[in-house]
């Protein structure tokens, strides 16, 4: 029986059609036979998997649900799409814990999107255009791109 790595990045070669033959559904059968048995790697991808519906429906339940176990592994990219999800569900106080959690453990785009809720006064308990600009920037200084860019646009309408 191959390693649960294995498994994993052979899920991977099916995704991509890298040295077999593309089969998404095959790519999450692998992943999902990683992750069941806890492969850290395979656990947060089975979010993706179905947030996106690739090789398998698409099921927000079923995303959430391995991006929470994902999350209590400690991963922040997890927490980070937790945050994305709850935030397009306009569910602001939800996406505000999720990006903290994930900012708290360094995780840069997550600081950018604090700063947003902070700017918009979304899922905070009113808008506060320094405390938004600090996450601007201290995600800027973490090299997220888009912490990046707004912050020079802001600089250029001054």
């Amino acid at each position: 029986m191959p390693s649960l790595a294995r498994t994993y990045n052979l899920s991977l070669q099916y995704l991509d059609g890298n040295g077999v033959p593309k089969d998404e559904a095959r790519a999450f059968e692998l992943n999902a036979e990683a992750a069941k048995s806890g492969y850290h790697d395979a656990v947060l991808a089975m979010g993706w998997f179905y947030l996106n519906g690739v090789g398998v429906e698409s099921n927000r339940e079923f995303a959430e649900h391995w991006y929470r176990k994902s999350a209590r592994q400690g991963e922040t990219k997890a927490m980070f799409s937790l945050g994305q999800m709850a935030y397009r569900q306009r569910a602001f106080e939800d996406a505000f814990v999720w990006f903290s959690r994930a900012a708290e453990k360094g995780h840069a785009r997550s600081m950018y999107w604090l700063g947003k809720l902070h700017w918009h006064g979304n899922g905070v308990p009113s808008a506060d255009k320094s405390h938004a600009m600090a996450f601007f920037q201290k995600a800027a200084r973490e090299n997220q791109v888009e912490a990046k860019r707004l912050l020079r646009y802001l600089s250029q309408r001054r």
